[in-house]
């Protein structure tokens, strides 16, 4: 039977928090190379012990789960037999494959809290939605005209569209940021503009009496560290600037 290239269909994951347990929807995906299908008809659990075939088993590839950390979520193959099961892996490309396993294919990313459990998301096709926000730039003061990067509580070592609230302010009549502009890091470096190359403005009227504020919901890209770039049109110690990261897009190999 030909393989669809870069195909995934099913394969939800699901964290309730505050547990070492995940959880795999039945589903079907070509592994990374397109040489075979790898499916299973039915939900699996994994945890975070050292991978174990089977369901309700470990799914680490080598070495101790980790505190506050990504894992990257494999769907593995042995080809010879036919068993398909899942791994997790620090790597987003290169698992350490169990012993007779040669095909993998990522279908997405879970991260450990303070203590090496999951913490909760949801998941709907390639939309991973955090269950609380987390504020993840909170710069009070001087956010900075020049570009910063911010790190993001998305996957690491992929690029990912984050989800974002991006939020800024002004105290008792100071004029705020101006316009703020979030970037991917891969793009030009373009200053921020009322015009231009903007994410969101927030001006506030020249009162004392009044204090201005303005949020707006964005997607930008990320780089492989997680970070995106921040440049306001004005700054100073009366300005803030504050991202809170809502969750992430994540493709899981779709575009080859």
């Amino acid at each position: 039977m030909p393989v669809t290239l870069n195909h995934i269909s099913g394969l939800t994951l699901s964290a309730a928090g505050a547990t070492a347990t995940f959880g795999i929807a039945a589903g079907a995906a070509s592994d990374s190379t397109n040489a075979d299908w790898m499916a299973v008809t039915s939900a699996y659990t994994k945890t975070t012990s050292a991978w174990v075939l089977g369901s309700a088993a470990g799914a680490l590839d080598t070495g101790a789960i980790a505190i506050g950390t990504w894992y990257h979520v494999f769907q593995i193959k042995r080809r010879d037999i036919g068993t398909v099961d899942y791994l997790i892996s620090l790597s987003p490309s290169a698992p350490t494959m169990p012993a007779n396993y040669t095909l993998f294919r990522r279908i997405g990313s879970l991260k450990t809290d303070g203590s090496s459990q999951w913490v909760k998301f949801f998941q709907n096709g390639d939309d991973f939605t955090w269950d609380s926000m987390v504020a993840d730039v909170n710069a009070a003061t001087n956010p900075g005209t020049a570009a910063v990067l911010r790190t993001l509580t998305v996957p690491t070592g992929i690029k990912v569209e984050a989800k974002i609230a991006v939020v800024g302010s002004g105290l008792a009549g100071d004029p705020g940021p101006g316009a703020i502009y979030i970037s991917d890091p891969a793009v030009a470096d373009n200053a921020a503009t009322i015009n231009s190359h903007l994410t969101l403005a927030s001006y506030t009227p020249n009162s004392g009496a009044l204090v201005g504020q303005l949020s707006a919901q964005a997607r930008v890209f990320t780089d492989t560290s997680a970070r995106v770039r921040s440049r306001c049109q004005l700054s100073n110690a009366n300005t803030r600037l504050d991202i809170n990261t809502i969750g992430w897009i994540d493709r899981r190999g779709r575009d080859g």
